[in-house]
């Protein structure tokens, strides 16, 4: 409800008033993260950003279960992030909670749909509108529905 209400209220850019509004319904955030204008976040105690992370203007984050938004991450303008899997055979509960994890250095492209259930390891750059449901190989970009490994992801720093 929170999020619906007052959190879409706070101006832009005003991330510190965004991570201390949500930092008092229980959410884990470190100083430098920054959350956009337009983010819907469900259970915020639920969610946890580590270092320099992101989400960007209009993402919505269903946090049914932990999720973790490591170092130096983005969650792109628009995306759908959802800690729970959808059963499809099951007409009386649907969805089951379901931790996500996001590593350090990920880009998660405009657009995109993260499902729970699943690590997302450091590294990968999901293209703008990809569906990841499974499993992605570190350092790569994962483009599709669903998304796959495609190749290597060009980065000349250092990879941790």
């Amino acid at each position: 409800m929170f999020s619906c209400t007052l959190f879409r209220l706070i101006p832009s850019p005003a991330y510190r008033t965004r991570r201390v509004a949500l930092q008092l319904f229980g959410a884990k955030l470190d100083p430098t993260s920054r959350i956009r204008g337009g983010v819907d976040v469900s259970a915020p105690w639920n969610l946890t950003m580590e270092r320099k992370s992101l989400i960007g203007e209009g993402a919505v984050i269903w946090a049914h279960a932990p999720i973790l938004i490591g170092a130096r991450t983005v969650i792109s303008q628009y995306c759908f992030v959802s800690s729970a899997r959808w059963k499809g055979n099951d007409p009386h509960q649907p969805e089951e909670p379901a931790e996500l994890i996001f590593g350090e250095d990920i880009w998660v492209a405009t657009e995109s749909v993260v499902l729970g259930g699943q690590k997302i390891p450091n590294g990968v750059l999901i293209g703008a509108r990809s569906t990841v449901i499974g499993p992605l190989e570190p350092w790569t970009i994962a483009i599709g529905h669903p998304a796959t490994s495609r190749r290597d992801r060009p980065y000349k720093g250092l990879k941790v």
